[in-house]
């Protein structure tokens, strides 16, 4: 573990091999889904990225926007074996530390292949959401509330889901390349979303339906 560092252990909601958000979560993201509010400048910060990486594909690799943005990638299997036990007891999918003026994101490459994209897409969040900045005041659930959002929302977007006609959660998953846990979560929040015209025309707006168009291959 290295030592001159400002460290934040990101306990993420994910446990054990469900990905999935926890209730009082589920109910927060929808409250703010219905009206709008502080997400949608994690969402804004989220087509900021996009944009300025110069990204036209969906679904976006997360390894290789970490590359373009100079955050350094290390697997657990990379620490030390006597300090690797100690990380896993702390967070079994990964963290994000900041050295100096360096990011690393580091995780467990023992997991599934799409539960280790949600966890990079989790702490690149909290990089890019300022959340390891020294001077950040946000409360550790709204840091956590902010990076689940953010790497839902890049992950399988809603807008993508009503533009794809993606109404179901096996259409989501093999179209987002996401879990299926993950993908029947994205679904409930679609269902309620369509529901109320108002909100699917302020989804629809969001400027991600611009920026991005889909490829199969996700080339970033």
């Amino acid at each position: 573990m290295p030592e001159a560092a400002v460290y934040k252990n990101h306990g993420l909601v994910m446990r054990q091999n469900n990905i999935r958000f926890t209730g009082q979560t589920a109910v927060i993201l929808l409250k703010k889904l219905m009206c709008g509010s502080d997400y949608d400048q994690v969402e804004e910060a989220c087509n900021i990225l996009i944009e300025d990486l110069g990204i036209n594909f969906f679904p976006v690799n997360c390894f290789e926007v970490a590359w373009l943005l100079g955050i350094e990638i290390k697997k657990y299997s990379e620490i030390p074996p006597e300090d690797r036990e100690k990380v896993v007891s702390i967070t079994e999918d990964g963290y994000s530390v900041k050295i100096g003026d360096r990011f690393f994101i580091y995780y467990n490459d023992l997991m599934p292949q799409n539960r280790i994209k949600f966890t990079i897409w989790h702490e690149i969040a909290h990089i890019q959401l300022g959340h390891l900045d020294s001077d950040c005041t946000k409360s550790d659930d709204l840091m956590e509330e902010e990076a689940n959002h953010f790497a839902a929302y890049i992950m399988a977007p809603i807008a993508f889901l009503i533009m794809y006609n993606l109404n179901n959660p096996i259409a989501i998953a093999d179209t987002c390349e996401i879990s299926i846990d993950l993908a029947c979560n994205v679904y409930e929040h679609y269902c309620k979303a369509v529901m109320f015209p108002n909100v699917r025309r302020r989804i629809m707006n969001n400027r991600i339906t611009q920026l991005l168009v889909y490829s199969k291959e996700g080339v970033a």
